[in-house]
């Protein structure tokens, strides 16, 4: 046996030194793992394609429900069943129902975000500024919405995660290009900026021509604010260009030769222009992304303002780098605004880029203490961390809040007491580093104890919460009731409903469809969707239908109707 050399030996423990924030993450997000199952409401319509992919044997088009799901491109569902094949193969077939494990499923989802806080910290380390690489890192991977969709089986991380690094890779070969930093060859820069064309091919697949949109926006606007438009000449854009059509355009046209001309439309004009132009769902007020970060990008939001004023009164926005961050935020918040539907998770991709500039910020000021700074920005977060930290302890070990609190937090409160202890000793560590003028490990230690909070409610928190959240007691409780039998859903497919039930329910979206149900069929609706007159529900429709099971499942309910020959009285 050949044990490894003293100098690989001094490499690997260099390697674990330096990537120990992201190892960290990664362990995070592994831990979080096996605590939950699919959670409403997208989880189980992802796994339900995978699944019927899985049983009809194609990877070209996703389906759902027995039809081609047209509402996003490909590259997260081949990651999907990539991951379930390897996943059963591998395990045994660990967790595994019907061809689908949520372990499984997650793990693209995983994999990118923990791939991109390897790629960020090795990137920051290249291009940004010295000391300040391990804050960058800290910031992003304590950043509550990052965390979620890191573990969250929905295509956001994986297309933030190729957005955000198309747009490092690009900024990384245009600094050397313009000898803002020296390059280890004469031709790095075009290998960063052919890594971004790879990058911004693959988010293309994963969620369409949306990646090209906000792609060309930022460059566009970056390279108007600099007068360098000469750049475009210089960056390998034709070969650029064509490397992505050589990606891109080989499913597309398989796809839509396929699906049909209906499927291709519903895919790239309908879910893309439309969803922009004129939502249907979440739609929100143009200023929402604010409410929004205040949350997701949480304690770091409150030092937002300082962060302007340093920017400004240093000057640094006159520096490229730091135009292109600034851009990289404000150039997608703008367009993402200006359409109906908005979710927090859909901005996922501006977070590095404030990672990096918060950092910058920290370790300017760390570098000019004692301040007065330090004490008033350390003790903004310690407040912050604080606050919600007293309210828990006042909930859960003071017993505030009345009865009805009481008894909905029963289940949960061995998690919530352990969060409220650390979130109280992380503001108090910071508020002695505030009253000490000291900004070091302001971020170190905000970042330490957001981690051992998400660690306790992923882990402990998620468990508990999950037979609440998840289907598998709707399944044990319908499957005797309709094996064997035809099932139909009333309105839009939530496929919690059938996911693990071994068949699939047509969806029926009209009273006339209900109306020519035989006596004894069986119906699967909401409890949202059946009260509503949609499609021409009325009373009359309802009082045929006797309720067999009404359960509380993924935060909302399901009913098994049957229909009855003559009207209940």
């Amino acid at each position: 046996m050949t044990w490894p050399s003293l100098e690989t030996c001094d490499r690997l423990r260099h390697w674990f030194r330096e990537n120990r924030v992201p190892l960290l993450f990664l362990l995070l997000l592994l831990a979080m793992v096996p605590m939950r199952d699919l959670w409403s409401p997208d989880e189980p319509d992802f796994a339900q394609c995978v699944r019927e992919m899985r049983e009809r044997g194609t990877w070209m088009l996703p389906y759902l429900n027995g039809q081609p799901y047209n509402e996003k491109p490909i590259l997260f569902y081949w990651l999907m069943k990539g991951c379930a094949l390897a996943g059963e193969r591998l395990t045994g077939g660990f967790g595994f129902t019907h061809g689908i494990a949520a372990w499984a499923l997650r793990l693209p989802s995983i994999l990118a975000a923990g791939a991109f806080v390897f790629a960020f910290r090795a990137w920051a380390a290249r291009f940004w500024k010295k000391g300040a690489t391990e804050s960058a890192v800290m910031v992003l991977a304590a950043t509550p919405i990052w965390i979620w969709q890191a573990q969250f089986i929905q295509i956001d991380m994986l297309f933030a995660a190729l957005v955000a690094w198309s747009w490092l890779a690009w900024l990384g070969g245009y600094l050397l290009l313009r000898g803002e930093v020296e390059g280890k060859s004469p031709s790095e820069g075009g290998r960063w900026f052919l890594m971004a064309y790879v990058c911004l091919a693959l988010a293309f697949l994963a969620k369409g021509p949306l990646a090209l949109v906000l792609s060309t926006a930022l460059l566009l606007a970056f390279l108007a604010w600099q007068r360098d438009f000469k750049a475009l000449t210089q960056m390998r854009l034709g070969w650029g260009l064509l490397l992505i059509l050589a990606l891109v355009s080989p499913w597309y046209a398989a796809a839509g030769i396929q699906g049909g001309p209906a499927y291709a439309y519903q895919m790239i004009v309908h879910q893309n222009l439309e969803r922009a132009l004129k939502a249907w769902d979440h739609i929100q007020p143009w200023w929402r992304y604010g409410e929004y970060m205040a949350g997701d990008f949480f304690p770091w939001t409150l030092l937002l303002p300082s962060l302007v004023l340093f920017l400004r009164r240093d000057e640094a926005h006159r520096r490229p780098v730091n135009r292109f961050l600034m851009l990289a935020v404000v150039v997608p918040l703008v367009l993402f605004s200006c359409a109906q539907s908005k979710q927090g998770k859909y901005i996922l991709m501006v977070y590095p880029f404030l990672a990096l500039l918060m950092a910058g910020m920290a370790r300017d000021l760390a570098e000019t203490e004692p301040s007065r700074r330090a004490r008033r920005l350390g003790s903004l977060i310690a407040g912050a961390l604080g606050l919600p930290a007293l309210g828990l302890v006042a909930v859960t070990f003071l017993n505030a809040g009345g009865h009805r609190l009481q008894a909905q937090m029963a289940p949960y409160l061995g998690p919530a007491r352990l969060g409220a202890l650390l979130l109280l000793a992380g503001a108090l560590v910071l508020a002695l580093g505030a009253w000490r003028r000291t900004a070091h490990h302001l971020v170190r230690n905000s970042a330490m104890t957001l981690g051992l909070v998400f660690l306790v409610a992923g882990t402990w928190g998620f468990h508990r919460l999950d037979p609440h959240k998840g289907y598998r007691n709707w399944t044990a409780a319908v499957r005797p009731l309709i094996q064997g039998r035809q099932v139909h859903y009333w309105q839009t497919i939530r496929s919690g409903a059938m996911v693990y039930t071994d068949q699939q329910m047509p969806e029926l979206r009209t009273a006339e469809e209900l109306d020519a149900l035989a006596p004894g069929a069986l119906l699967v609706a909401s409890g949202r969707d059946w009260p509503s007159p949609e499609g021409g529900l009325t009373e009359a429709h309802r009082a045929r239908f006797e309720v067999l099971l009404r359960m509380p499942v993924g935060g909302g309910e399901f009913m098994l109707l049957k229909k009855t020959e003559t009207c209940l009285r």
